[in-house]
C-alpha cells in the first residue's frame, strides 16, 4: 500500500486516495456492526492493510479510528506490526493528535498479550524499548504534550506491567503522575514508596503554619486533588496513618462536605487500616447526613465499604448509616430503612413512609450501600426491611439495573440466612415470567437459579414451562428458556 508524502501534516506522511478510501469503508462497516464471526474475520484484514500502510494510517481520520477500536483485541503478531512503525518522539506519531491515541491503544494492549510466542515477543519488547527510549530524552516534554502525555500514561502502564490498566501541572503532566504511581503499584516496584515520599514533600511540605493543613488544601484544589488520590491509593498502611493523623484527623467534616475535597476521603477510606477506619468512623459517623445532606453520597458508600473489611466496625456504622437517614429512632422504623438507604434521603424525603410501595426508588450510590450492608455480618435490618416489601415493589426492585445489583448482593452474600433468601424467592411466585423478559430480571433470575435449592429451581420451572412459547418470542426470555431447559423439559 502506498503512502503520499506531505498530506498527513505533523507527524508523519498521508495516505493515498484509494488507500484512505479502503480504512474510510472500512470504519463504515465496523459502525454499521458487526457479528462475533464477522469481527473476527474484519479485524485481521484492516490490521494487515493497516500495518503495510505504516504510521499513514494511525494518521488518517478513519484509519486512526479504526485502530483505536481493533487494537485492543489485536493479537501479538498484528500489534507488533502496526505499533513498530508508531514509536518515537514527538516529531512522530506520539505527538500527532491521531498518532498518539493509537499508540496509546497500542501501548496498552502490550501486557495483555505477554504469554505470546517468544519471538513475537521480543518484537513487542523492542518496540516498547524504542518508546522507552524516545520518552526518556524528553520525558518532560511528553508530559506536559496535550497528545504526547496519552502516549507517556500508556509506556508506563505498559513497562508498569499494569493492565489497562515537579509534574503536578499542568493537567496532563499530573495525569502522568498518577499512572507512573499506578503502574509502580500493581509492579510492587520500590520505587513506589520512594515516588509517594516525593509527591508528600511536594504537596504537604515541611514548616506549615500551625492550624493549616497543605494536604487538605491540596484535596480541595481540582488537579492537585486527583493526585492526592492517586497517592492514597498507592501509599501504604503506614504513610496513611501518618497522612491521617498530622493533616486530616480533626477536619474530616469540612473535607467531607466540600464538593472536590470529599473524592479524596473517599479514596483514603477505599484503602486505609482499620485503626485509621475506626478514628474516621467515631469522628464523621455522628454528622454523616451532612455529607449526605450536600450531595456526597459517596462518602457514606465508602465508609461502608470500609467497615465491610473490618467486621468489627459494623455495628457502629450501621448504626451511623441509619441515623443519617433517620431510621435508627424510633426502633420501628428500621424495618422500614430500605426505601432511604436506597434513596440515600432521609426518612420523609419522598419515600413510601412504609417503604413497602412499588414506587421504591434505589439509586446507584443507594444500591452500593444496600450491598455493603448486606455484606455485614449482621444484615438484619436491611433483611427486616426486604421481606417488609409487597412482592410487587421485590419484583420492580429486580427489574431495576440498581436494584438488581440489591438481588445480586442478597443472593451471594454469605451471610444472609438460606430461609431468608427462600422466603424472599417465594414472594416472586407468580412474577418469574416478568423477570425472564427482562434485560436485568433475567440476570437476577439466572442468579437464583445458581444459587438456589434444587426444589426452589424446580418450582421455578414449573411456572416457567406453560410460559415457553412467550419465553421464546423475546430475546432475554429465549436465552432464559436455552439455559432452564433441562428443568423446563422434566
Amino acid at each position: 500500500m502506498g503512502v503520499r508524502r506531505g498530506r498527513g501534516g505533523p507527524g508523519g506522511p498521508g495516505l493515498e486516495g484509494d488507500v484512505a478510501a479502503y480504512f474510510r469503508r472500512a470504519l463504515e462497516t465496523l459502525q454499521e456492526g458487526l457479528s462475533p464471526e464477522e469481527l473476527d474475520l474484519f479485524a485481521p484484514n484492516v490490521l494487515e492493510e493497516a500495518a503495510a500502510a505504516g504510521a499513514g494510517a494511525a494518521l488518517d481520520p478513519s484509519g486512526s479510528r479504526l485502530l483505536e477500536a481493533l487494537l485492543p483485541r489485536a493479537p501479538a503478531a498484528a500489534l507488533s506490526r502496526v505499533l513498530s512503525p508508531l514509536v518515537g518522539g514527538l516529531g512522530g506519531p506520539a505527538g500527532h493528535p491521531l498518532g498518539a491515541r493509537v499508540l496509546e491503544a497500542a501501548l496498552r494492549r502490550v501486557p495483555e498479550v505477554l504469554g505470546s510466542e517468544r519471538e513475537v515477543l521480543g518484537q513487542l519488547e523492542e518496540a516498547v524499548r524504542r518508546q522507552a527510549e524516545a520518552v526518556r530524552g524528553e520525558a518532560l516534554a511528553f508530559a506536559r504534550h496535550p497528545n504526547g502525555s496519552f502516549v507517556l500514561r500508556a509506556l508506563l502502564r505498559a513497562l508498569g506491567g499494569c493492565p489497562g490498566g515537579a509534574l503536578v501541572s499542568p493537567p496532563c503532566a499530573s495525569l502522568c503522575l498518577q499512572a507512573a504511581l499506578e503502574a509502580l503499584r500493581h509492579s510492587q516496584s520500590a520505587a513506589c514508596a520512594r515516588l509517594c515520599q516525593a509527591l508528600i514533600g511536594y504537596l504537604v511540605p515541611p514548616g506549615h503554619a500551625p492550624g493549616e493543613s497543605p494536604l487538605v488544601s491540596a484535596l480541595e484544589d481540582a488537579q492537585r486533588g486527583r493526585l492526592v488520590e492517586a497517592l492514597f491509593g498507592a501509599a501504604g498502611p503506614r504513610c496513611l496513618r501518618g497522612l491521617f493523623r498530622e493533616h486530616l484527623r480533626g477536619r474530616l467534616l469540612g473535607v467531607a462536605t466540600h464538593r472536590l475535597a470529599n473524592h479524596g476521603l473517599q479514596r483514603l477510606l477505599d484503602h486505609a487500616p482499620r485503626d485509621v477506619v475506626g478514628e474516621v468512623l467515631e469522628e464523621l459517623g455522628p454528622a454523616l447526613q451532612q455529607p449526605l445532606g450536600r450531595g456526597h453520597p459517596g462518602v457514606l458508600t465508602a465508609l461502608a465499604g470500609a467497615c465491610r473489611r473490618h467486621p468489627p466496625l459494623q455495628p457502629l456504622a450501621l448504626r451511623r448509616l441509619l441515623e443519617a437517614v433517620d431510621c435508627w429512632e424510633p426502633p420501628e422504623r428500621r424495618r422500614s430503612c430500605l426505601g432511604p438507604l436506597g434513596a440515600l434521603r432521609p426518612w420523609g424525603g419522598g419515600d413510601s413512609e412504609k417503604g413497602a410501595g412499588p414506587e421504591l426508588s434505589v439509586t446507584v450510590p443507594g444500591s452500593l450501600l444496600l450491598q455493603h450492608l448486606l455484606h455485614f455480618s449482621d444484615p438484619g435490618p436491611v433483611l427486616e426491611a426486604l421481606e417488609a416489601l409487597h412482592p410487587p415493589a421485590l419484583a420492580a426492585l429486580a427489574l431495576s439495573p440498581p436494584g438488581s445489583r440489591v438481588w445480586d448482593a442478597l443472593l451471594s452474600a454469605p451471610s444472609v440466612p438460606p430461609r431468608t433468601r427462600r422466603r424472599l424467592l417465594r414472594k416472586l411466585k407468580g412474577r418469574f415470567l416478568s423477570l425472564a423478559c427482562h434485560r436485568n430480571g433475567s440476570r437476577v433470575l439466572d442468579a437464583i437459579f445458581a444459587s438456589a435449592s434444587p426444589r426452589a429451581c424446580a418450582a421455578i420451572a414449573a411456572e416457567l414451562a406453560p410460559q415457553r412459547p412467550a419465553l421464546l418470542r423475546d430475546p432475554h426470555g429465549r436465552g432464559v428458556e436455552r439455559r432452564l431447559r433441562p428443568w423446563l423439559e422434566d
